[in-house]
């Protein structure tokens, strides 16, 4: 019986078992990875999951042998998104790690169509973010804008900071990774100190040392429009307009798109 397994297993090996059956029963077309004729693994690739948690592949391996590691709430939110948890499977993984509450919010809610096909439906790049800087929707423009996009979950933050494909696209990153930062503390401070949100800071200021001097500014900035330039496919440098649009009825989501600025 079910009930006499959660007493008899030990609670490290309960979440180890689940997130591996979860793993192998998603298939990778199901979380967007292209087609493979010939898997020998059924399901997912640890290097998968671990990419779509974004975690290390070693780290990952070790959870799903049971080992005596801890587990953050951030990861757990994140492992939901990626390997497509329900309602139910997801207060199932935050029970057997010992969590005694958990909530949806906005983050894991499903995106209202309307907006989805809003910028689908634009030349300009554009896409979508929630309260965390996860890049939940984007258009066609966007993607070849930021090749980052096509990654599994993608995130700005974690864009801004550690991808060196944006360093390379952008004319000057310090001025905009600043910018950045500050909105995104702003972000923090005033709505509710996400701990999703917070895991991905603390990340950006233990690797990056002029974060955690930006950090201690006293310049205060809200997320909004600003100026940016970045070199296009040919290696020319093209100004853009970023506009922030916020929905109503759902604040926790960003509308961004880059009106380009003809003759800068």
């Amino acid at each position: 019986m079910a009930s006499d397994r959660l007493t008899r297993v030990p609670a490290r090996q309960a979440l180890s078992d689940f997130i591996r059956q979860c793993r192998e029963r998603t298939s990778p077309e199901s979380v967007g990875l292209p087609q493979v004729r010939r898997r020998r693994t059924r399901g997912l690739r640890r290097e998968e999951v671990a990419a779509l948690a974004g975690v290390g592949l070693t780290w990952y391996t070790w959870l799903e042998q049971g080992r005596d590691i801890a587990v953050s709430d951030d990861f757990l939110h994140r492992l939901t998104r990626g390997l497509r948890l329900d309602r139910a499977e997801r207060e199932h993984l935050f029970a057997l790690a010992g969590r005694e509450t958990f909530s949806d919010g906005a983050e894991s809610a499903e995106l209202p169509p309307s907006l989805v096909r809003m910028i689908n439906a634009l030349d300009q790049a554009a896409y979508i973010m929630n309260s965390s800087w996860d890049v939940l929707a984007y258009n066609k423009a966007a993607s070849t804008l930021f090749e980052d996009f096509k990654l599994p979950r993608p995130n700005m933050l974690r864009i801004v900071f550690f991808s060196d494909h944006y360093r390379q696209r952008i004319q000057d990153w310090q001025f905009a990774a600043r910018l950045v930062l500050l909105k995104a503390r702003h972000d923090f401070l005033t709505g509710g100190k996400s701990p999703l949100l917070r895991s991905i800071l603390d990340e950006v200021l233990q690797v990056v040392p002029q974060a955690r001097e930006w950090w201690d500014d006293p310049e205060v900035l809200r997320i909004g429009d600003m100026d940016i330039t970045l070199c296009d496919a040919q290696g020319g440098w093209r100004s853009y307009r970023l506009n922030i649009l916020v929905s109503e009825n759902r604040p926790g989501l960003r509308i961004a798109f880059y009106d380009e600025k003809v003759g800068a």
